[in-house]
């Protein structure tokens, strides 16, 4: 049986509100070109740093049995992510049953190739689309979200930089700054300061009132219990695929050890994060590669486990995403189905 959305308040769009849900998920699929470009331009010069004919001979000759490992590392952290996001949901009374909840999960895959995530916003639509409950209440989940990754990839920077104890102060600077970040969002009274300040900009009064909705949802994932919750399985799911990240360094540089795997990957994706660009790419590539070669890897070795490393975490994610993609566009037309047959129900 097919279960109802709850009602939307008034400030909050209909699903049947221009195009349809549906036929605007469906059209994700083209908006795919620029990363796919960037993706392009990042093999482009990863191939041109390591020589194009060594770096494919590296791939050529990579061993083919790490791979069922690397994939499950990355599998392992798209379930504790999992984890987290339908926790978040349960404790902001967003009841989306898991099945579909899993499906919106797994669809973020493919909105996170977007500028600084922006896209990955969309999973709060998604959640009331499939009669979760409000899109406002489930931004503060997707928030929540990447606040824990920050600090749970800060953390893993830190225990990294063991390996390099001259990174060691940058690591932990940016965890600390992280902690006051977050804490500051827990904090009502700086984030209605913060917001009656901007208020004043002509463009922006009237419309920022919803970010006082937002951080109170956001505050009941900021308590003690849920932030540590979220924080340790960012942790985990990180420090996975931080794992994987090292067993492919290590086909090509057995030397190499697992804490410089794990620090390389957290400052990669880190560094990926802040340049806002779709996915990280190309930002996320070259500090990867970087990294490795200042470490003494030799750059065709570099390059080749850098493009292996992205295939099998972000492109493998992708892909899930664009599998998730079919059943999620049923569902949302079923729903708009019964939305309309409501309507005429209540029309006669």
């Amino acid at each position: 049986m097919q279960a109802s959305r709850p009602p939307r308040p008034a400030t909050e769009p209909s699903v049947d509100d221009g195009p349809g849900a549906a036929r605007s998920l469906s059209g994700l699929g083209r908006r795919l070109l620029v990363p796919v470009l960037l993706a392009i331009l990042a093999l482009v010069g990863l191939a041109l740093y390591g020589d194009a004919r060594q770096v494919a001979a590296n791939l050529r000759s990579f061993d083919l049995s790490v791979v069922p490992a690397v994939l499950a590392f990355s599998l392992a952290n798209y379930a504790l992510r999992f984890v987290r996001w339908h926790l978040y949901l349960r404790r902001l009374d967003l009841r989306l049953p898991i099945g579909r909840s899993l499906l919106v999960f797994l669809v973020g895959f493919v909105l996170t190739i977007t500028p600084g995530k922006v896209g990955e916003l969309g999973k709060a639509w998604l959640v009331r689309e499939l009669g979760g409950g409000p899109a406002r209440r489930a931004v503060a989940a997707v928030v929540a979200e990447r606040l824990t990754d920050l600090l749970g990839v800060f953390a893993l920077a830190c225990l990294g930089s063991l390996a390099f104890p001259g990174m060691a102060v940058v690591a932990w600077l940016g965890l600390a700054a992280t902690v006051a970040a977050t804490l500051l969002l827990a904090w009502p009274a700086f984030v209605s300061r913060a917001v009656a300040a901007l208020e004043r900009v002509p463009r922006l009064a009237g419309r920022l009132s919803i970010l006082l909705d937002i951080q109170d949802q956001l505050r009941r994932l900021l308590g003690a219990v849920p932030l540590v919750t979220g924080v340790a399985l960012a942790v985990a799911a990180w420090g996975a695929e931080g794992l994987g990240f090292a067993l492919v360094v290590g086909v090509y540089s057995p030397e190499a050890s697992w804490l410089a795997g794990v620090f390389n990957y957290s400052l990669a994706s880190l560094a990926g994060g802040l340049a806002m660009l779709p996915g990280g790419l190309v930002a996320t590539e070259g500090v990867m590669t970087a990294l490795l070669g200042a470490q003494g890897i030799a750059p065709a070795a570099a390059a080749s486990a850098t493009i292996l490393v992205r295939v099998a975490t972000l492109w493998f994610a992708v892909l899930l995403g664009l599998l998730a993609l079919p059943p999620t566009l049923a569902l949302l037309r079923r729903t708009e189905s019964a939305a309309e047959a409501e309507r005429e129900a209540a029309v006669r």
